[in-house]
């Protein structure tokens, strides 16, 4: 019996032994010292916590498996897991690779030992245990302790108050860490986690408070910390090239458009030349180069413009032997959605030996890039379509690159077209700005960079900012010095809640991106002179994005002035498209001419009034997102030649997108539908829905040759195989990034749809063939002499 009774002791023992093990070196009880965590979710039966104390080195993957809830009052779906340390950051998984971040898809952090919750994303106090304040002894005896931060006596500074300021001869900073002489403060950033929230707007108001014309000039100086050698002096100097031809192409009247800050003289060097006070200069066909044009302030200030390029030495003729092109207005355009330049510069003989009219680019302009990953992905394709400046610096090459894409292409006789965006920049908190969330978790990121490299122009914008200006000593606001647009050049920051509210189509921000005032006249003409840029650059016409979301009345005056722009003689083969999302809309945006926001007959009425002829005016179409579902509605309000129809489009790709395809076309990369997709490809050329006479209807029609999603997954179709999706070029949050491995897109031996990665529908001989038969050309070729090979 003794013996019994010893070992039921030693039993006893045992367990509390183990239970004191367990809570104090695996789960600390909650008290001073500790942050416990609590979690809810249905994210995933057994959740780890992934966390960094105190800085220091995150747990090793998938982190710490949380216990179930043993507090009533949060009871189960709640995890829990109390952590010792003073600060914590953290994330949640289900250590088998899926993780759960906060809203803004970064990580969880805290501050202070306490106890918290999390739920739906959202980060909340419940309990926070007094700081200890700092000095020994406490304060330095200099100042109070108030819930763990020292109020410092007169005279004294710093967290423990151990300094002495002499007020005589200096100040002491509103940080509480500073003592300057005279008096000049650093710039402090917002307490706690604030951020800033003006320049926002409500009811009818869209511009931009007067007053934020003083927020202008942000870039850093040269010699500042944040200062790079591609933002010149952006700091005081900006400027672009206006160019107008002659009704010919063959001369041109270039006039640089400069600003500089404090209105200081300026002279202008034009391909090195000499100095002139002249910021005009007439060139002819003559001039063979591309110009470079230097602009000098008297303040010692320099800016150096991109190069720029004359239509005439790069629009060389395009000579097809046969089919019904018609002079560029009618022909199939290949859209190869995260092609290179170099793999479409290669592409292009196939292309036109294949008989294709043209090839769009995506937006090749300087936008987004990023260290960090989107929603786990490194440089989503979306980032193509937030501009930081209209240099063609893009994410598949350079100017140089391009320029000779295209001579190449045009050698081939296919024709080059630019996905351009127009209506935005990049979104609100996507710039080269530290920035932060105060939505409670006080979640902080780092700048972006550009496409543009070792030439990223700067840029700003309002939005998650903290910090004032160094320029300034104001909140940032939005400026882009590269195009250049300053604060006054965007519409005041409102959400896009309704698609049938015409002031909100035009003024509201599209998901956060930062909405260009396309009423302001210097707007319609940096546009106007943009456009005119790439054509110069060689382009035959654009796509515009978003173009629903432009008032219609901008849109004539912006073309009127690249109309203007060309000697009053738009191309001979020019043609661009305008995106104008039809849906419940499309009585205000088509079918309704006195709507007030039409792009039906209300553009071409527009159009006309401003000198377009009808031929002109046919060569500005609307893509029609509701073909093939609905191929004429509002009875066929305008021209079928005005219409650009296409079965799969690359937005069409992702989630979320509005157009359904309602068993009248196939998503390939959703659907992996082959023979499906290829039918309605063919159908496009053959016998598209709804037509009714094949030849002249919809003249430009749209084919798509994008990349399958690695196991079908559409998040991680969010990035390219381009290389610049790929995670060893992450630096920032790897953990969570999702690799798109760097494919080559151009392979001359590969077939349409043979993949593995890239899809190349353009290839398929089949559609080839379709496309072939509608534009008048032999169908009967063999492969060699379609550039595509045997056995395709």
């Amino acid at each position: 019996m003794k013996q019994l009774n010893l070992l039921i002791f030693i039993f006893l023992l045992l367990t509390f032994f183990n239970s004191q093990v367990e809570g104090s070196v695996r789960d600390p009880k909650p008290g001073p010292g500790v942050v416990t965590i609590y979690y809810s979710t249905d994210f995933s039966p057994t959740t780890y916590i992934h966390y960094s104390v105190n800085g220091g080195d995150w747990t090793t993957l998938p982190g710490k498996q949380m216990d179930p809830s043993t507090n009533k009052s949060m009871p189960l779906p709640y995890h829990q897991k109390s952590i010792t340390g003073n600060t914590l950051t953290f994330v949640f998984d289900d250590g088998k690779g899926n993780w759960d971040h906060n809203q803004g898809g970064g990580n969880y952090v805290v501050g202070q030992p306490g106890i918290y919750s999390v739920k739906n994303h959202v980060l909340k106090t419940i309990y926070l245990y007094p700081k200890k304040c700092p000095g020994n002894p406490t304060c330095s005896n200099h100042g109070t302790c108030n819930n763990g931060n020292c109020v410092c006596k007169a005279g004294y500074y710093t967290e423990d108050c151990s300094k002495y300021c002499d007020p005589y001869t200096h100040i002491i900073c509103d940080d509480g860490k500073t003592c300057v002489s005279g008096k000049t403060c650093p710039i402090q950033p917002l307490p706690g986690c604030q951020t800033y929230h003006d320049g926002k707007c409500s009811g009818d108001t869209i511009v931009m408070p007067p007053s934020f014309k003083a927020r202008r000039w942000q870039t850093p100086t040269k010699g500042s910390s944040g200062h790079r050698d591609s933002f010149q002096d952006y700091s005081h100097l900006v400027g672009w090239n206006h160019v107008v031809y002659s009704s010919d192409h063959q001369s041109a009247t270039l006039e640089v458009k400069a600003t500089h800050k404090n209105g200081a003289s300026l002279m202008y060097s034009f391909n090195g030349g000499s100095k002139t006070s002249s910021n005009t200069k007439q060139f002819t066909s003559s001039f063979t180069d591309a110009l470079t044009v230097t602009v000098y302030g008297s303040d010692g200030t320099k800016l150096v413009l991109p190069e720029y390029d004359f239509m005439w030495n790069t629009h060389t003729a395009i000579q097809h032997a046969s089919g019904d092109y018609r002079d560029g207005q009618k022909g199939a355009i290949v859209s190869l959605f995260g092609w290179p330049d170099g793999d479409i510069e290669k592409e292009c003989e196939m292309l036109g030996q294949a008989g294709y009219l043209g090839v769009k680019l995506f937006p090749h302009q300087e936008s987004l890039a990023s260290i960090e990953p989107m929603n786990n992905i490194l440089n989503p394709w979306y980032f193509y379509y937030q501009p930081v400046s209209y240099q063609q610096n893009g994410r598949h090459g350079t100017r140089a690159q391009l320029r000779q894409l295209i001579a190449t292409c045009r050698s081939h006789n296919v024709r080059i077209y630019s996905d351009t965006v127009l209506n935005h920049m990049t979104g609100s908190g996507n710039d080269m700005q530290k920035h932060r969330n105060d939505a409670g978790s006080c979640v902080y990121w780092p700048g972006k960079n550009s496409t543009g490299g070792d030439n990223m122009s700067p840029f700003f914008t309002q939005g998650f900012t903290y910090i004032p200006n160094e320029n300034t000593e104001l909140p940032p606001s939005q400026e882009y010095p590269g195009v250049p647009y300053g604060p006054l050049d965007f519409h005041c920051e409102r959400a896009l809640n309704s698609w049938t509210d015409p002031l909100d189509l035009n003024a509201g921000w599209l998901v956060g991106l930062v909405d260009i005032n396309t009423e302001r006249d210097n707007v319609q003409e940096r546009m106007a002179d943009y456009l005119t840029d790439l054509i110069g650059l060689g382009f035959s016409g654009f796509r515009i994005d978003a173009a629903k979301h432009i008032k219609p009345d901008d849109l004539i005056s912006i073309f009127t002035k690249f109309k203007r722009n060309m000697g009053g003689n738009i191309p001979k083969d020019f043609i661009t498209w305008w995106e104008v999302l039809l849906g419940g809309e499309k009585d205000l945006l088509m079918c309704n001419t006195n709507s007030g926001y039409n792009f039906g007959k209300y553009i071409e009425n527009g159009l006309d009034s401003n000198g377009f002829s009808t031929d002109d005016i046919n060569k500005i179409k609307i893509w029609w997102s509701s073909f093939p579902n609905a191929p004429s509605p509002c009875g066929g309000v305008i021209s079928r030649v005005r219409q650009v129809i296409e079965n799969d489009d690359h937005d069409q790709q992702f989630g979320g997108s509005s157009r359904d395809m309602h068993g009248q076309g196939v998503i390939l990369v959703k659907d992996r539908d082959v023979s499906g997709h290829r039918y309605f490809e063919k159908k496009l050329f053959s016998n598209p829905e709804g037509v009714s006479d094949n030849n002249n209807d919809w003249p430009i029609r749209l084919l798509l040759s994008s990349y399958y999603f690695p196991n079908n997954d559409a998040q991680l179709g969010a990035g390219i195989p381009d290389g610049k999706s790929d995670c060893s070029n992450c630096k920032v949050q790897c953990n969570t990034c999702k690799n798109v491995a760097k494919t080559s897109a151009y392979q001359p031996n590969k077939c349409g749809y043979t993949g593995p990665v890239y899809t190349r529908t353009h290839r398929d001989k089949e559609i080839v063939t379709a496309m072939r038969g509608w534009m008048g050309l032999d169908t009967g070729l063999s492969n060699s002499e379609l550039g595509i090979p045997e056995g395709c």
